[in-house]
């Protein structure tokens, strides 16, 4: 097993037992707690955030280097970490009065009330992260309802910032098919081809020019 594998491992066991805990059904107590706790949760959340971002757009630069199965491995595990990490800081804010409704969809109506467990948390960050591309629909096409909503600040910044990290993946990974299979990307390759197979003093004349 090569190191990067290992290290995918350790890091999908990880992130695999985050979203275990997440799934699973508990209780926490509701608006009381440290406010001080509460801002250096925060700050956690925006720093998990902003590092999740920073290391897709590195792992897309770099695909070329790392191989697909490594940057497929590298971006599923990044987003499912994210995914796991919100689910469970958005949970535990409940402490601090961070109200998330349960949903529950019957027909064409919807009734959301009482708080949302940590899988319907997990749900709905998951539910919204679909909804990112409006063309396919995935939502209504695989008839998924919302499993719950929030009008927290805090819970709406996070699924704004988990629906660009998806808006991000996405437009990285049609640039890079743009880059490789597109009309650049082809004239590139076809420069490249010919000046392999002309001599060293063609190549140079041909570099100059």
């Amino acid at each position: 097993m090569k190191t990067w594998q290992f290290r995918h491992v350790l890091g999908w066991a990880f992130t695999l037992g985050l979203i275990f805990g997440d799934v699973i059904d508990r209780t926490t107590s509701a608006a009381h707690g440290d406010a001080g706790m509460f801002v250096f949760l925060l700050w956690v959340i925006v720093a998990v955030i902003a590092s999740a971002i920073v290391y897709l757009v590195r792992t897309l630069r770099n695909w070329e280097q790392l191989g697909a199965a490594q940057t497929i491995s590298r971006s599923l595990l990044i987003f499912t970490f994210l995914l796991g990490f919100l689910a469970w800081g958005l949970f535990e804010a409940r402490r601090w009065g961070v109200h998330i409704e349960a949903c529950r969809t019957v027909g064409e109506l919807e009734t959301c009330q009482g708080p949302a467990s940590p899988r319907q948390v997990l749900g709905m960050l998951a539910w919204h992260a679909a909804n990112v591309v409006p063309v396919l629909d995935i939502t209504h096409s695989l008839e998924w309802p919302r499993p719950a909503r929030s009008a927290n600040a805090v819970v709406g910044a996070s699924i704004l910032a988990l629906r660009l990290w998806v808006a991000i993946g996405i437009l990285g990974v049609l640039k890079l098919l743009w880059d490789k299979w597109g009309p650049i990307g082809s004239s590139r390759k076809s420069t490249d081809r010919r000046l392999t197979h002309m001599s060293p003093a063609s190549t140079e004349e041909a570099k100059d020019k």
